[in-house]
Order: C-alpha cells, then structure tokens, then sequence
C-alpha cells in the first residue's frame, strides 16, 4: 500500500512538472514566433492591428484570448474565419505583464483576416493552478467593438482597456484611439509589414449589450 501511494505521490507530481514545462516552452514559443510579413499590393486579405491595456503589472490570469469573430450567417464561415488573439503574462517566478509598451501593461497585436465585417466581443480568461481539476475558464463579454476588413489595406482598430481589478461600478471594458502610439510601437515589434499604408480608423466605436 505504501508503495502504491508513492507511486501516486511520484505521477503527480511529474504532471505538474510537465505541464509547468508546457507553459514555460508555450510562452517563448510565442515570444520567438516568426515575424509577419504583409505586402498590402500582393494580397486579397488585409491586416489590423490595435492593443489590449491593463491597469496593473501584476497579472490576475494564465492567460488571456480576445475573440475576433467573423459576421456571417454561416456557422462554417464564422468558424473559419473567427480566431482567438492570445495574451500571455510572464508567470515563471511571478505572475506579471510582459506587453510591448507602457512599462508591459500594452500588448500590441496585429491579424491577417480575409475581408468582411468583423466584431470583438468577447475576452476567454484562463486560469491555471497546475493541477488540471483546479483549472478554470471564464469569459467577458457583453461590449462590441464592431469593424470591416478590406483587402489590401491595414487598419488600426483602437486600444482595448481591460481592468481585470474593476469593483463595482466601475468598467471592465473601455476603448481608446492611440493610432500614433501603437504604430509607432509595432513598426519595431513587427518590422516587415509596410506599416506606411496603414489607417486610422475613428469611426470605430464601443458598444454594450449589457452592463458589465
């Protein structure tokens, strides 16, 4: 019996270590991931690029996936075409933001998409405490932040503040435009994309289907 227990003991603690590893070698997998390469005069797709925000250094969540949805009446379409934008804090000795600019806080993000309407609506949050049971999964949603895609062009679509630490009464969800900030900011995070093209969209807005 006490051997049985050991071996238990043993295969445990192997899985945590395995899938602290799997998170370790995940997070550099997307740190060194290729760099984007977007020619808008060679291409029927376009590309936008924005930033998501926090209030914090220190990180609440695992992780963080901002769902980009595509609008069409067809399942199969929108299943195609929808992609989650992942976010990763650094969480080896602690649990704190690693973004881009603003001291970590901003992540920059950019996406190739075929052209169509598109919506953000949606932010999955993942949490981990290594032990698979324990694991946790909620969503934010309720906002809209509605805009098209159009081939061959890039679009800025805005910056998403997304207080993880809001109390009652307070936003979870706001937007800003700070189209000169991030461009100036991805030009270096992605240096092989004819940034030169791109656009500011204003007219992009924030929208509530509910209370937050």
């Amino acid at each position: 019996m006490k051997t049985t227990s050991k071996n238990k003991s043993f295969t445990s603690t192997l899985r945590v270590l395995l899938l602290s590893a799997l998170i370790f070698f995940g997070a550099i997998s997307q740190a060194t991931a290729q760099k984007l390469t977007y020619n808008p005069k060679k291409t029927d797709n376009g590309l936008i690029f924005g930033s998501l925000t926090f209030p914090k250094e220190k990180a609440r969540f695992n992780g963080y996936y901002m769902l980009i949805s595509y609008k069409s009446t067809d399942p199969k379409l929108v299943r195609k075409y929808s992609k989650e934008v992942h976010f990763i804090p650094a969480q080896i000795t602690r649990m704190r933001h690693k973004g881009d600019l603003d001291g970590g806080l901003t992540y920059l993000f950019a996406v190739e998409k075929p052209e169509g309407e598109y919506v953000i609506t949606n932010i999955r949050l993942f949490s981990n405490s290594g032990f698979q049971v324990l694991q946790k999964t909620s969503n934010i949603n309720g906002f809209s932040i509605p805009f098209n895609v159009n081939k061959g062009e890039i679009k800025y679509i805005g910056n998403i503040l997304f207080n993880e630490y809001a109390e009652n009464g307070e936003a979870v969800v706001s937007y800003q435009n700070n189209f000169e900030k991030d461009l100036a900011g991805i030009r270096i995070e992605e240096p092989y994309v004819f940034w030169d093209a791109a656009k500011n969209d204003d007219t992009i807005k924030l929208s509530f289907e509910k209370a937050l």
